[in-house]
């Protein structure tokens, strides 16, 4: 599991329940499957800018609008960990080093490239729905020239 996956459900947590302690959220942590430390919680915690209330953790107004916590730029992901690129009708089929497609498809989720409808994404591979072909060899297009750059 990556640090960027970890951080994102902390905040989703946080945004939603407000957990009382770092106890409380490492326990709504390991009910998503995601058994971290105590040490790893407060240091995940305090790089969000994370702080504690009488109503428990939140985050800062300036936080809380951020939707992913120092995520590198999508250019840099894809050179990083996407091996291949390829199509199958309406879908684009895109290979990574095992255990980092869903950081290569969390970027695209965010990329908001209009193309894209959804992302499905295992160890290595990642499934990206678009609405037609054309649309599909547009992002493997739009992925391949990330990649020369």
């Amino acid at each position: 599991m990556d640090n960027l996956y970890r951080r994102s459900q902390i905040l989703d947590i946080i945004r939603s329940e407000s957990p009382a302690t770092q106890t409380a959220l490492r326990r709504k942590l390991a009910e998503r499957g995601i058994r971290v430390t105590q040490a790893t919680v407060s240091r995940d915690m305090e790089e969000l800018g994370v702080v504690k209330t009488r109503e428990g953790y939140r985050l800062p107004a300036a936080a809380a609008a951020q939707s992913q916590p120092n995520q590198p730029a999508l250019s840099v992901i894809l050179k990083e960990f996407v091996r291949e690129v390829a199509l199958a009708s309406n879908l684009v089929i895109v290979k990574t080093h095992p255990g980092n497609a869903h950081t290569v498809a969390v970027a695209l989720d965010t990329s908001h490239w209009s193309e894209i409808r959804g992302s499905v994404a295992g160890d290595d591979t990642i499934f990206l729905a678009t609405a037609d072909a054309k649309q599909a060899s547009r992002i493997r297009n739009k992925i391949q020239a990330t990649l020369a750059e």
